[in-house]
C-alpha cells in the first residue's frame, strides 16, 4: 500500500481541521476515535488505508491498533459500499421474525452478494448483528436510520427508492 507523503496530500484542510477539533475536544487524543472514524466515512464512504493512517496519524494511535477498532466496531466499513447501506439485522429476535428471507430478497433485487455493491451503484445490502429493535423485528437500517418492523412489501418499496436514490430519512 503506498501512503501519501502527508496527510495534506489526500485531505482538504477543512476536513483536518475537523478531525484535529475532535481530537482536541476528547479528554485524551485516542478517545476520538470513533468520531473521527465516522467523520472519515461519512466523506470517503468507507475507511480505505489512506483514511485509516489519516485516524492513526491524528489521533496519535498505531494504525494497527485503529484496524484493530474497524474490525472491532461493526457500522466501520472497510470496503468501498454503494450509495446507500441498508443493514438488514439477523440477530435472534429479527432471524426469528423473518430476516433471512428479508436477506434473501435483498440479495436477489440487487443481484450481487450480500456485501457487494448492486449493479447500479446504488446499494449495498449487509448483514448486521442487532440493531436494537428486537421489539420492531425485522428491523434494519438505512444508512444511519433504524427501521421497523419491515414486511416483504415494505422492503420491496424501500429497495426500489433506494435504487432510485430517492430515499428520505424520516
Amino acid at each position: 500500500m503506498s501512503l501519501p507523503t502527508s496527510t495534506a496530500d489526500v485531505h482538504d484542510e477543512a476536513l483536518l481541521a475537523r478531525l484535529r477539533g475532535l481530537v482536541a475536544e476528547a479528554p485524551v487524543p485516542e478517545a476520538a476515535i470513533s468520531e473521527v472514524l465516522q467523520v472519515l466515512q461519512k466523506v470517503r464512504g468507507h475507511i480505505d488505508d489512506h483514511a485509516l493512517h489519516l485516524a492513526a496519524t491524528v489521533t496519535g494511535l498505531s494504525p494497527v491498533r485503529v484496524e484493530e477498532l474497524c474490525t472491532f466496531y461493526s457500522l466501520v466499513l472497510r470496503e468501498p459500499v454503494g450509495t446507500h447501506v441498508l443493514r438488514i439485522c439477523d440477530s435472534i429476535a429479527c432471524h426469528m421474525a423473518g430476516a433471512q428471507a428479508m436477506l434473501a430478497q435483498a440479495r436477489q433485487h440487487c443481484g450481487v452478494e450480500l456485501g457487494e455493491v448492486s449493479r447500479s451503484g446504488k446499494l449495498t445490502v449487509i448483514p448486521h448483528v442487532c440493531i436494537g429493535l428486537c421489539d420492531r423485528a425485522p428491523a434494519l437500517m438505512v444508512d444511519d436510520e433504524a427501521l421497523g418492523p419491515m414486511d416483504k412489501q415494505g422492503l420491496i418499496q424501500l429497495l426500489a427508492r433506494l435504487e432510485a436514490d430517492v430515499w428520505k430519512p424520516s
